[in-house]
């Protein structure tokens, strides 16, 4: 069994500071080796939390009345799917598919759904793509795609992706944490994040 203490404090800067929650320690035990590449069954995760109220209250806070407003317990599985937008499908399909190699998933019900997009397999999980308006401006977003929201895929090597988004003309930048991980963005400018876990 492997134990990770996560503690997470708000800080005073933080719109959140006044908030009974402004510490949170939770311990997590997991089993490693249930954690895989594409595994669907997954070993469920424990959390136990601790909680303390902000010095202003002076009360203790439980943990459950942190960690949910249900009364039930929230089974989660894993992460189903990353939805991303984008202006062109085919311009896409390019991306996902003939340079990342990604697997269409030929599920999608597309005479449901009324916009084109598309499907891909990644590992159990997948990414959905939606040809629809982009709210959000793609200009101007950081260089590094790490300091942008993103999606993170798991590979078991970065170094062939590195290889092909050279040869394709994709600029990537690497992990500010000396992590083998890299950060690109795909056509549309949605950031991804690829990180070696062989």
């Amino acid at each position: 069994m492997a134990l990770v203490t996560i503690a997470s404090t708000v800080l005073s800067s933080s719109p959140y500071s006044n908030s009974p929650f402004t510490k949170l320690a939770c311990t997590n035990k997991f089993s490693r080796s249930s954690i895989t590449l594409s595994s669907v069954k997954r070993q469920q995760t424990r959390l136990q939390c601790t909680a303390t109220s902000s010095p202003q209250l002076g009360k203790e806070t439980t943990a459950a009345q942190t960690a949910t407003s249900c009364d039930e317990k929230l089974d989660f599985a894993g992460m189903h799917h990353v939805g991303l937008l984008c202006e062109n499908l085919e311009r896409s399909l390019e991306f996902y598919q003939g340079i990342l190699g990604l697997e269409l998933n030929p599920d999608r019900p597309a005479d449901k759904l009324p916009y084109r997009g598309a499907w891909f397999w990644v590992g159990a999980e997948m990414i959905h793509l939606m040809e629809l308006p982009n709210p959000d401006p793609i200009t101007g977003r950081p260089e590094h795609g790490g300091r942008d929201r993103h999606a993170c895929v798991a590979i078991k090597s970065v170094e062939p992706l590195k290889r092909a988004f050279e040869k394709a003309g994709i600029s990537f930048t690497l992990s500010k944490s000396g992590r083998p991980a890299i950060f690109a963005r795909d056509p549309d400018g949605n950031a991804l994040e690829f990180t070696q876990v062989g």
